[in-house]
């Protein structure tokens, strides 16, 4: 059973600097299919075949939208937790980001996409359990809004134009004391808020920004990709990764200065590739992981493809 696990032990502060002594895998949104995850997860020699962590020293980042459109949803995220523990027993790392429908869960507005079998998956009402100042919030709370992890930044959804290391920092550090119960539970950080009205494009929000990642598999204006360059070099990285808009495989636009991994994978949302994005120890090579196909079950699709 995957799905009543210890959590990972909390820490008082999110660094957001995290060092990769290893390779660096990035996995993108998984909703709730369990299968296509460990899938992923195996071929990137990861974890073995009865889930067990055997990546060594390598670092997992898994970028959000762990939650929604399928029904094992809680067995996912209990494996992300384990693995948290079992990794730094061979000098690994497992870092969770917060994606969209994270959020959207904690605000209790998840409800049109979450499987009917999901309804009851976290007890029996959905909404206190991942209420604010609660114990999956708590753990939530472990998770970045943005991290960097050797020489990649890594964020769910988009990078804001005027991002640097002290309001990244800061970000990450309000959305834990939010999701803590520090605060009231109406006081979400406003970076992270939906809004009907449009923000200016290279400002949208970490966990609901699409410029850099639709239309999929599309070039990024030439204008997102001077500014995002500026905003890498003020960060002293050399890439960003992002999730949250599914492509028909990952890929990389403005000359590889950012790489979208979420490819729809779980067959709960459209069967993409099971893949993951490899990054060599010192950021020298970046190479996507392709996983043999599985089987499509295309009568568990009840969504759009939409992250």
């Amino acid at each position: 059973q995957l799905n009543h696990m210890p959590a990972a032990c909390t820490s008082s502060v999110l660094n957001l600097r995290v060092p990769a002594p290893g390779r660096v895998v990035a996995v993108g949104d998984i909703h709730g299919d369990l299968e296509r995850f460990l899938h992923t997860l195996q071929n990137a020699a990861l974890v073995d075949a009865s889930a067990r962590w055997i990546g060594g020293d390598a670092t997992l980042v898994q970028t959000g939208d762990v939650f929604d459109r399928g029904r094992e949803e809680s067995e996912c995220w209990s494996l992300l937790q384990r693995l948290k523990m079992e990794a730094p027993l061979t000098g690994g790392n497992v870092v969770s980001l917060l994606g969209n429908h994270e959020m959207m869960n904690v605000c209790g507005i998840a409800d049109p996409f979450v499987h009917p079998e999901g309804r009851t998956a976290f007890g029996p009402d959905r909404r206190a359990a991942f209420a604010v100042g609660g114990p999956l919030a708590s753990q939530l709370a472990e998770c970045y809004v943005s991290v960097i992890v050797g020489d990649s930044c890594f964020v769910h959804a988009h990078l804001p134009a005027t991002a640097t290391p002290k309001s990244l920092d800061a970000l990450n550090q309000a959305t834990r004391e939010w999701l803590l119960g520090k605060h009231h539970p109406g006081h979400m950080p406003p970076a992270l808020e939906w809004s009907d009205h449009e923000r200016p494009q290279l400002d949208l929000s970490p966990i609901w920004g699409r410029a850099l990642s639709s239309p999929r598999d599309k070039p990024v204006p030439e204008a997102h990709c001077i500014s995002l360059r500026r905003t890498l070099g003020r960060l002293g990285v050399a890439r960003l990764v992002v999730g949250h808009t599914p492509q028909r495989s990952i890929n990389a636009a403005c000359d590889g200065l950012v790489w979208r991994c979420d490819t729809g994978m779980s067959k709960f949302v459209s069967c993409g590739p099971c893949e993951a994005l490899e990054i060599s120890a010192c950021g020298a090579k970046v190479n996507v992981l392709c996983a043999p196909s599985l089987p499509s079950s295309s009568g568990d699709v009840d969504f759009d493809c939409y992250g």
